[in-house]
């Protein structure tokens, strides 16, 4: 993982005029690249702020008759109501959500976003749920005056009104500034860890013309309903986008299922700063700790239909010197990537059926929402080359020609009941798998990941060492507040898959052993179509 150790901000205050005076402009701030692969400079345009002594609230949050009726809607839990005087809205489904737009008195996101431009030290975040930049905790930050005042105004003032309103007991609050540029994000979690009772966001985005963000430059915060088991589905509920000076809280709970949109405009970063109210244990907790992830179902290898492998493989993996190579290959570095595997005119045939066949084909979504997301076939509606395909990774001929390129027993006199789990899956913009119990071996396995139509930066599957000292916490950043610098995250990673079309990967991983196939960002080009993988798992 990549820190950046300075601002990725630099402001611009005077320039000097041609006589050599010193000439007021009005403040900008300029976003500045500090890590590979990041976005172009770009000019973020702020009126100058006015002189901002302390952060104040809005007289108006004040006013015991807007906190009578913050706290009627909030216990009566009847629906959307909407407060007239302050615009303060609170939504009831699918889980309880505040929005109060003008929090704090006017001008003062403008002087927290000039303080943030001058003295916020930020790190990049990057993991299987998150891309983003985050700051220390604002506890840590002597040295910005107008963000220590903005904690202790949570602390002292906050803290006790939101006490009232939610009728929750609660000790002390964290915070920190997070940022997004284009093609950050943080997918589906709950927030859900011990003492966290109350979830907020503070929107900062002052600059002329982006006061309130549209749906389509993203980062919105994406709300979603859950099952009879508390397991997020899609699609998505309700989008709430960033707006200068709201703050938004929301009750932490097991079905508190959210995400920040990917964001997708070049101009402005999305700027929050946001964290939690503590209190005693969360109940959700306990309860939360006993719910797995759905597993894949395993089956014996099929006798019947068997397809002839001459007729599929390319010739030079039917050959003995080649199956031994392979195997001493796996034997020494337990992967190898198999290039050109079928014969080209098959792999031809069956991409050009996945992307043409829209009729047929069955797809289905494949959840839950905070550990997959991308679409799965189903596999009785295959045909023709496909069909072959999927039958050949099924059948016991593969568990035959797998024994010559692994030694495992998954055929023959040695083998007790081996058996195989196989997906054909597709891939488009906003798919991905997350690390959870669900990809985590229980005994050793051996993967096959094979491309169809592959394109760069999509389906890229990354291994983890099963001794990797990764978060405790199942929710990321906005709940995973663990501290990570480069050389613990590549450490702990084994191998990264790249698609490579008519490409057979196979990889050998032992028990505890997890993969994650990384978030495909809206700037990946697929302009080929989606990107198809036949994923196997095989068990001796």
């Amino acid at each position: 993982m990549e820190t950046a150790s300075t601002s990725p901000f630099k402001p611009r205050h005077k320039d000097k005029a041609e006589d050599g005076s010193h000439e007021e402009k009005e403040d900008t701030a300029e976003l500045v690249d500090t890590s590979d692969g990041e976005p172009q400079r770009k000019l973020l345009r702020l009126a100058g702020p006015q002189p901002v002594q302390e952060v104040r609230l809005n007289d108006a949050y004040q006013q015991r008759e807007v906190t009578k009726w913050l706290q009627t809607a909030w216990t009566g839990k009847k629906g959307d109501t909407k407060e007239d005087q302050t615009g303060a809205q609170v939504f009831g489904n699918p889980f309880q959500i505040c929005l109060m737009p003008g929090m704090l008195a006017e001008g003062q996101s403008r002087a927290l976003v000039a303080e943030i431009t001058q003295k916020v030290h930020w790190s990049r975040k990057q993991m299987d749920l998150y891309e983003f930049y985050q700051s220390t905790d604002l506890s840590n930050m002597p040295t910005c005056r107008l963000l220590t005042n903005f904690l202790q105004v949570l602390r002292k003032q906050v803290r006790p009104w939101l006490e009232k309103v939610t009728n929750l007991k609660l000790d002390y609050v964290s915070a920190s500034c997070s940022m997004y540029t284009c093609g950050d994000y943080l997918l589906v979690h709950d927030d859900l860890l011990k003492d966290r009772q109350v979830a907020f966001i503070y929107y900062l985005s002052p600059w002329d013309g982006a006061e309130e963000w549209t749906e389509a430059q993203g980062g919105c915060l994406e709300i979603f309903g859950s099952d009879d088991q508390c397991f997020p589905q899609f699609p998505v509920q309700r989008k709430i986008a960033p707006k200068d000076n709201q703050f938004a809280f929301f009750k932490v709970g097991s079905r508190s299922f959210h995400q920040v949109g990917e964001v997708t405009t070049f101009d402005y970063p999305r700027l929050t700063i946001n964290g939690w109210f503590h209190g005693e244990t969360n109940e959700a907790f306990v309860a939360d700790s006993l719910r797995a992830f759905p597993r894949l179902n395993y089956h014996q290898p099929e006798t019947v239909n068997k397809p002839p492998l001459g007729l599929l493989l390319n010739n030079v993996y039917l050959k003995s010197a080649t199956r031994r190579s392979i195997q001493k290959r796996i034997e020494e570095n337990s992967e190898i990537c198999l290039y050109e595997f079928f014969k080209r005119e098959k792999f031809e045939l069956a991409r050009s059926q996945l992307l043409a066949d829209t009729d047929t084909l069955k797809w289905r979504r494949q959840g839950p929402a905070n550990a997959h997301n991308y679409e799965v076939l189903d596999l009785t509606t295959a045909r023709g080359t496909i069909q072959e395909l999927l039958q050949l990774f099924r059948s016991d001929s593969m568990f035959d020609l797998l024994r010559d390129f692994t030694d495992l027993d998954l055929a023959g006199p040695d083998a007790a009941t081996p058996t195989c789990s196989v997906e054909l899956q597709r891939w488009s913009h906003g798919n991905y798998t997350v690390l959870g119990d669900g990809l985590a071996s229980e005994e050793n396995t051996l993967d096959l990941v094979y491309y169809l139509n592959a394109a760069d930066g999509a389906a890229v599957i990354t291994y983890l060492s099963p001794d990797a000292e990764l978060p405790a916490e199942k929710a990321p950043m906005d709940a995973r507040r663990a501290d990570y610098d480069g050389e613990e995250e590549d450490d702990s990673v084994l191998l990264t898959i790249t698609p490579v079309d008519n490409a057979l990967n196979i990889v050998y991983r032992c028990e505890g052993t997890t993969k994650f196939t990384k978030y495909v960002s809206r700037n990946t080009p697929l302009e080929k179509g989606p990107v198809f993988v036949i994923s196997c798992s095989y068990k001796e």
